[in-house]
């Protein structure tokens, strides 16, 4: 694999401060099915409303949907395929959840139109059939986990390992009739916590994008470009990455959320919660900048 590294001198970023109603904001996924304004799905984590909150480039809140038979116990990550948005609770900070679950409506139950909707989830239950310790010091378990995506019609989920500083690849169905065992198939050094994913098949911006932190607090996109074979093997298996490193999110955030912009724009979007360190205080952001992988 070739493996190459930009600067953040090159690149540009054109950043929003997010209103408090998205003070925690953990996910981020461009809505491409309204074609009036470049707006995006995001939600809050742990412990806040059932609400998926769509808004647009200028941290103007556009529509808000709760979910009325999903409680927010960690939420973390949304994607979408072309008849589904998914979402996912399975943050686990102390490894100890039992209960990890994703989540999907229809995107045709969804009206554009409309402010306020309340509707009804499906849920897909799930559980890694490596685990057999359960409970951990905060911050050390390796079976956190707040990204994944939708590819070759399987959930792939990726861990956020506190003490490995890597990501371990998993697949589920997506089916709602019973509880599964996730299929464990590759693991990857990243040498830093996976927080959010995105990935894209058309031709001109085709990639796994991933997005985390360090300890340190470094914030990073990696990007990983997708093997012609189609393969879910995409860590290990594809020819070419890239690393962004961004900077400290003690003054972007705590990133959690990527996706792409329009293919107009041609842009990667990332959020950043709120985030308070040390006398640091870095508000809840919307940061996007010129694709740097075409």
């Amino acid at each position: 694999m070739v493996k190459d590294t930009i600067s953040i001198e090159d690149v540009k970023l054109n950043s929003v401060e997010l209103p408090k109603q998205l003070d925690e904001i953990s996910a981020l996924a461009y809505e491409d099915r309204d074609k009036s304004v470049v707006s995006f799905w995001g939600l809050n984590d742990s412990g806040n409303a059932s609400d998926l909150i769509r808004f647009d480039q200028n941290g103007n809140i556009i529509q808000t949907i709760t979910i009325e038979n999903a409680p927010n116990i960690d939420w973390e990550e949304i994607a979408m395929d072309d008849t589904r948005l998914f979402f996912a609770d399975f943050g686990n900070n102390l490894g100890k959840r039992q209960d990890l679950s994703i989540y999907f409506i229809y995107r045709k139950d969804i009206n554009l139109n409309q402010s306020k909707q309340t509707l009804k989830a499906e849920k897909i239950e799930f559980f890694y059939p490596e685990q057999t310790t359960f409970g951990y010091k905060n911050l050390t378990t390796n079976w956190d986990a707040e990204a994944f995506f939708i590819y070759n019609d399987k959930i792939h989920i990726l861990t956020k390992e506190w003490s490995n500083k890597a990501t371990t690849h998993y697949t589920i169905p997506i089916d709602s009739s019973k509880k599964h065992a996730a299929n464990k198939i590759e693991s990857y050094p990243t040498d830093f916590m996976v927080t959010g994913a995105h990935i894209s098949t058309n031709k001109d911006n085709k990639g796994l994008y991933l997005i985390g932190y360090t300890l340190e607090t470094i914030g990073l996109i990696q990007w990983f470009d997708l093997p012609k074979s189609n393969t879910d093997l995409i860590l290990t298996e594809s020819k070419k990455t890239i690393i962004l490193p961004l900077g400290f999110t003690t003054q972007l955030g705590q990133l959690e959320g990527i996706s792409l912009s329009s293919p107009e724009q041609n842009q990667i979007c990332i959020s950043g919660e709120e985030f308070k360190f040390k006398g640091y205080h870095a508000k809840q952001t919307l940061h996007c900048f010129k694709n740097f992988t075409n």
